[in-house]
């Protein structure tokens, strides 16, 4: 099982979600454990047989189901897709169609990330792919019975493109309803190849002009380098953390952006909003935050990968390394070889233990692995 997502149900049980190849194709995978790692059970699910699909997002309800969107073959191509489980793992019939849900951009498309509304509404985001290929921002929200919400946007879709390729990989939702969505553009910007972005929109999926530069903010660390954005988090105050990498010359380091409501960079965060870290080894290390996590006091958790390992980073409110953490705020360790290994998606259980979740590559196998991290 190949796992990029994870989430914490209300009872401190985790749920893990990404890919399993049946021997005829990869299927939406889901492992249960219990809340001290102990498996309950993993089970799989599929929009159509005899077709690759791959789950990328996880969102735990608090009646105990869970909502699992990624890549479904819903229409015989790729489409926005969702699967509800019962607590127990099962497929919750009583969604969309025999427990699916699919949304349809008249092209390709896919889930990268998914939040949940306050009344129960789902919104998706991820990408659709026109005929040049170059993907677009692609977002809908879903009825909680799994029906297109077709007051939102148009017709119940929203789609842009904020330079030659959108990636959008993150969203998250205020207490107002408005959505913001990452991710990263690739496009020549101050020479560099690509660039991250946030974008913000309203209840209604109309993009809110009065954030940043007619509702969206793109930013380019550098001159001549790659930037990559995967992951958000909204504190309470509304600021917009933003995480991913920097790459310059082939070697990637963390790297956070924090924007103010307004859309600007936050100068109180480390000077000048951007903070990046190396890792240090003898010879130059290559890292990169796949996922954020917000901590109940204001500190700001990393998680990806640096030198093949699983790595994550601490950081108090204003971006600086917290030296209570790990070696000097920082943190890597291996399962098995560490030949490749990563923390795709972090969660926070109950009793403030981080639970970080990715893969790990055995030979030309990759499996889903999770650690938990104890409290300080």
């Amino acid at each position: 099982m190949f796992g990029p997502s994870v989430a914490v149900q209300p009872n401190g049980s985790i749920i893990a979600a990404g890919k399993h190849f049946t021997g005829l194709d990869d299927d939406f995978a889901v492992l249960r454990l219990n809340s001290s790692g102990g498996l309950v059970s993993m089970s799989t699910a599929a929009f159509a047989s005899n077709k690759n699909e791959d789950a990328k997002s996880v969102v735990a309800l608090p009646d105990g189901r869970f909502l699992v969107g990624g890549e479904g073959n819903a229409g015989g191509y790729a489409q926005h897709g969702v699967i509800r489980f019962m607590a127990d793992g099962t497929v919750d019939d009583s969604f969309g169609r025999d427990g699916r849900a699919s949304v349809d951009f008249g092209r390709l498309s896919h889930i990268h990330a998914m939040a949940l509304q306050a009344d129960g509404k789902l919104v998706v985001v991820g990408e659709s792919y026109g005929g040049t290929n170059s993907a677009r921002l692609a977002m809908a929200r879903l009825n909680t019975d799994g029906t297109l919400d077709t007051t939102f946007g148009t017709a119940g879709l929203v789609q842009a493109s904020y330079g030659e390729t959108t990636n959008t990989h993150a969203v998250a939702i205020a207490p107002d309803g408005s959505i913001t969505v990452g991710g990263y553009v690739v496009e020549s910007i101050n020479g560099d190849a690509s660039a991250c972005f946030v974008a913000r929109y309203r209840s209604t999926g109309a993009a809110d002009t009065s954030f940043g530069s007619n509702g969206m903010t793109i930013v380019a660390v550098g001159s001549g380098h790659e930037n990559y954005c995967h992951s958000l988090a909204r504190q309470d105050d509304g600021m917009i953390v933003l995480a991913g990498s920097i790459v310059r010359n082939r070697i990637g380091d963390f790297m956070m952006m924090r924007f103010t409501t307004s859309g600007g960079l936050d100068p109180a965060f480390d000077g000048d909003g951007i903070v990046s870290t190396t890792f240090p080894g003898r010879a130059p290390i290559s890292s990169a935050a796949n996922a954020v996590l917000l901590l109940p006091d204001g500190k700001l958790v990393l998680g990806g990968h640096a030198d093949g390992q699983f790595a994550l980073a601490r950081y108090s409110s204003s971006g600086a390394l917290d030296p209570a953490f790990g070696t000097g705020g920082l943190m890597s360790f291996a399962f098995g070889r560490g030949v490749d290994d990563q923390i795709k998606s972090l969660a926070l259980q109950p009793d403030g233990k981080i639970v970080a979740a990715g893969f790990t590559r055995d030979g030309s196998h990759f499996n889903l692995a999770v650690a938990r991290l104890l409290r300080d």
